[in-house]
């Protein structure tokens, strides 16, 4: 469910999130607003592509390891499911009080996975 998120001016100058090609800086920032209150998510790509850039012709699990390269994500696995932490979303976000808590596991160091292409790619047309 996408969630109202904001965000803030330095976003725009932020030199590391700007070696990454505009349409990841895009979805990164579509990233939050999908993410629960703990900056976590299901790493499906195409289901991600479909809710942030559905009417552009891109890659997302590519941009997906971009960003994760870049450490603004971590993709990892717990009990054959994927998914995907936004790395200082606590530092720049405050969710709503009523919104759940996070019923997706935390990241463990023993969770990460290699940058293996998902089953789930997207149609780059």
């Amino acid at each position: 469910m996408p969630r109202a998120r904001l965000l803030k001016p330095s976003f725009f100058t932020n030199d590391a999130l700007g070696e990454v090609e505009p349409l990841g800086r895009l979805l990164f920032a579509g990233l939050w607003c999908l993410a629960d209150r703990e900056g976590r998510l299901h790493d499906r790509p195409r289901r991600i592509k479909a809710e942030i850039l559905p009417y552009d012709q891109v890659d997302v699990d590519h941009l997906l390891d971009e960003l994760a390269r870049r450490s603004f994500v971590v993709r990892y696995a717990v009990a054959g499911e994927r998914f995907i932490q936004v790395t200082a979303f606590a530092r720049h976000q405050r969710p709503h009080h009523k919104e759940p808590p996070s019923v997706i596991p935390p990241c463990s160091a023993q969770a990460h996975y290699e940058l293996e292409p998902s089953t789930d790619r997207a149609p780059t047309k």
